[in-house]
């Protein structure tokens, strides 16, 4: 076995879903099952169990997954040992973000970073930040801009950036519940909604809904910011997205805010890690680096 195999296996063991990890791991289905057989077949030992529905660590595979945990850690620190004799750091590290947070938050932290270390190379993933916390936690990524949680684990490192404002939108254009849309007066019942899929903008908008006794129809539930703000533009109903977002949508000029009696609370955007990736001397790095330039945010 290698290092390659047993990253595989371990990113295998908690995704527990083979497409996700070979994308991860950019290698196909095909290779990553041959990979995880290649493995059964030194050890003698089944590591999963798996069906047409599911894959489930078996208790050699949880074994082996302690053991290819404690390797990979240290063939980390091995090769961060080696770079601290020279003069500078080297390596790559993942940053996980949004489209939008690549275009305001990233490049001012990039350009620190590279500065400081221009040996040390940043790989950039984006996504929707409702995958944030999952990206951090299967460790596909070192980094990710993230929304700060109700209740943050222990394992976790959390950097404060910005408070941002959480704004209901809806459409320019005339539709049919455009009479429930009145310069001084909404009827929110009477409007549907575009709702977030998953993560901290479909809970807060669903805590706003429940702080106004609405129950109203949902039109769709819809995966990223900017599919809402499309979805919103084209008159499928109204919702609410994080004001920057809006900001740089090319759809911008296509939907309206709408004022509310009492509006969403803001989201508190920063960026999060595991506690334990820390010990990385690149990772330490650029976590200093974070603090750095986001003191004053």
């Amino acid at each position: 076995m290698d290092f390659r195999e047993l990253k595989a296996f371990v990113h295998l063991s908690q995704s527990l879903h083979f497409s996700n990890t070979a994308t991860a791991m950019h290698m196909s289905p095909s290779t990553l099952s041959r990979t995880i057989q290649r493995l059964e077949n030194e050890l003698g030992q089944s590591l999963f169990d798996r069906d047409n529905r599911k894959v489930k660590l078996t208790l050699s595979g949880r074994k082996l997954l302690i053991f290819a945990q404690n390797v990979l850690q240290q063939q980390q620190q091995l090769k961060q040992d080696f770079v601290e004799k020279s003069s500078h750091l080297e390596g790559e590290l993942t940053l996980f973000c949004t489209v939008t947070a690549a275009h305001i938050y990233v490049p001012k932290l990039l350009e620190a970073f590279r500065k400081q270390y221009p040996a040390a190379e940043i790989r950039l993933e984006t996504g929707d930040v409702a995958l944030a916390f999952d990206k951090i936690n299967d460790q596909s990524v070192d980094f990710a801009y993230a929304v700060f949680p109700e209740k943050l684990a222990k394992r976790y490192r959390f950097h404060s950036i910005e408070s941002i404002p959480f704004k209901l939108i809806g459409p320019r254009m005339n539709t049919p519940f455009s009479k429930h849309m009145g310069k001084t007066e909404i009827n929110w019942q009477k409007l549907p909604f575009v709702m977030p899929e998953a993560g901290p903008a479909r809970e807060r908008l669903q805590d706003w809904l429940t702080q106004m006794n609405l129950q109203p129809e949902v039109y769709a539930q819809v995966s990223g910011h900017e599919a809402i703000v499309s979805m919103t533009a084209l008159g499928c109903g109204v919702s609410a997205i994080p004001l920057p977002v809006l900001e740089y949508s090319p759809l911008k000029d296509k939907v309206k805010i709408l004022p509310a009696s009492i509006p969403p609370l803001p989201l508190n955007l920063g960026i999060c890690c595991l506690s334990k990736r820390l010990q990385s001397p690149l990772n330490k790095a650029f976590w200093e680096v974070v603090q750095n330039v986001y003191q004053d945010e």
